[in-house]
């Protein structure tokens, strides 16, 4: 497992451990800069380069004065450039370019970056909150058409630490070195996409201070699967893991209904029922034989209104029935959104006593729920984010254009803060889908690194829906089902494109590569 800090995170790791521990800044410095040496040396050619250090005027600035100075001791070409006034400079910087200038790097004020070879950007670091413009943004230019290798400290100028937001420019690092403890801004898009290869430095950051701030976000490596995936019980039968309920498809859709009870089957549910469309049994008993089926004609809801009533009636004793026998609900994939399916999401809603995974149609029927005013939010406080609040049982599975339909907020404005979007809607668990998943429960984050493009196929996400509900059935809690769900799907087409492209997968594929992923 490994954390991942926004920016206010990072900078208390930093100052506990300058502060409370001891540790001299001028100490974390020198190991950060020979870091970001050891980097440019991994690629350079001696006697091949000319390096330009680019430094602003803060602690930033002082790591790559003395990465310049480092790599000037090693026998490279080496100019570090100021941007900036130099009387400003904070203390550290001030040190490092007298370090710098007492051994004869030079020390310049203007430069042609179509000149170097390589250019260590070390103007802004992870404390920038406001866009780049003027001459910095101009800079920031000719660093990224100059042709050059392009190394970041800690972290691509101009971009957001905490959000992976572009402050209007932003440098398009080929690798970033970043100090001790990996940023979001450098997992979550659009940041990922300028940070390159990133290498995270161990520089001298206590273990103690990394616990005491204890990063809200997490991400999952491989090594964390055989830790977290429940175990199996030597003496146990099928009731041993959870009775899967998947109320799902349409008259005219039933293979969201089979990704998802397959994937439920595929993590280890125990027994997986499948409530659907009559229309959808045959397709289901010859594809899916393992999986019960109850189904409804779709007459439950016609005829005159006495008739009508009566029907529905009897449907949602029958509808009660299956939700008791359920010890975990996934509702949505494929649903459709007619009266029927409304009336199925209503009943879901009033569950409170087992998991319920809202997914896909269940998530437009819910916004419609939302406009009618249920579930207000709780938190009263004038800075608070929230907009509505569900029940603790409940883990909400939307993309994007999902979320814009909840919360009523542009797609544009939730992508450009994944986290704090995620704050919109308390007491139940969100995994907010995009290219960079993220799982939060109000107070911590799970941040997907797992996965590429080849899940962009139709019935990827009704398989993330039945994955992550087998989970919630073999009694994992809620935030970490959706965490290691995500992840294992993602890896999934990591393990695909190994052996073949990334246009040929299709949903089906991966519950063949989960085979050879779970325990």
């Amino acid at each position: 497992m490994q954390f991942i800090a926004d920016a206010d995170e990072a900078k208390e790791i930093d100052g506990i451990s300058i502060h409370e521990i001891g540790i001299p800044s001028f100490v974390l410095m020198e190991r950060a800069s020979l870091s970001m040496a050891d980097c440019v040396l991994a690629f350079a050619k001696q006697g091949a380069e000319r390096i330009l250090v680019v430094c602003g005027m803060g602690n930033n600035g002082g790591d790559g004065a003395a990465c310049g100075r480092i790599l000037a001791e090693k026998g490279f070409s080496v100019e570090i450039l100021l941007l900036g006034q130099e009387e400003k400079a904070s203390e550290e910087m001030k040190r490092q370019l007298l370090i710098a200038r007492n051994l004869s790097v030079p020390v310049i004020t203007t430069a042609l970056p179509s000149e170097y070879t390589i250019i260590i950007d070390a103007m802004f670091g992870i404390g920038l909150s406001r866009e780049i413009t003027g001459e910095y943004a101009e800079w920031v230019r000719k660093i990224n058409t100059s042709g050059a290798v392009i190394v970041s400290a800690d972290i691509p100028s101009g971009i957001d630490a905490s959000t992976g937001k572009v402050l209007g420019n932003a440098i398009k690092a080929d690798y970033t070195v970043t100090f001790g403890i990996k940023k979001r801004g450098l997992v979550l898009f659009p940041g990922m996409q300028y940070a390159g290869q990133v290498i995270v430095a161990d520089i001298g950051f206590p273990a103690a201070a990394v616990e005491k701030v204890n990063p809200k976000a997490v991400s999952y490596g491989r090594e964390d699967i055989f830790t977290l995936f429940p175990k199996r019980i030597p003496r146990s039968n099928k009731g041993s893991y959870g009775k899967t309920l998947v109320i799902a498809g349409s008259a005219q859709m039933s293979g969201a209904a089979f990704f998802a009870a397959a994937a439920a089957y595929r993590m280890g549910s125990g027994l997986v029922k499948i409530l659907t469309h009559e229309n959808n049994r045959t397709m289901l008993q010859a594809n899916l034989p393992e999986a019960l089926l109850s189904t409804y004609d779709g007459t439950e809801f016609l005829g005159t209104a006495e008739a009508a009533d009566r029907e529905v009636s009897v449907f949602g004793k029958r509808l009660a029935e299956e939700l008791q026998w359920a010890t975990t609900v996934i509702i949505g994939p494929g649903l459709g959104q007619s009266d029927i399916a409304d009336f199925l999401l209503k009943q879901a809603l009033t569950i409170r006593d087992i998991p319920v995974l809202v997914d896909a149609d269940g998530l437009n029927l819910l916004a419609k729920v939302l406009e009618e005013g249920a579930y207000p939010a709780k938190n009263n406080a004038e800075n608070s984010s929230e907009l509505f609040h569900l029940p603790g049982n409940f883990l909400l599975t939307p993309h994007l254009k999902e979320m814009s339909r909840l919360v009523k907020k542009d797609v544009e404005q939730i992508k450009d803060n994944i986290p704090a979007a995620c704050q919109y809607i308390s007491g139940a668990v969100l995994a907010l889908k995009d290219a960079r998943t993220v799982v939060s429960d109000g107070e911590r984050l799970y941040i997907n690194q797992s996965g590429n493009n080849a899940l962009a196929k139709g019935g990827s996400g009704d398989i993330l829906s039945g994955m992550i509900g087998g989970l919630l059935a073999l009694g994992m809690p809620s935030f970490e089902a959706a965490s290691l769900g995500v992840y294992l799907h993602g890896l999934t087409a990591e393990e695909y494109v190994k052996k073949r492209g990334f246009s040929s997968m299709l949903a089906s594929d991966i519950l063949e590569e989960l085979k050879n992923l779970l325990p």
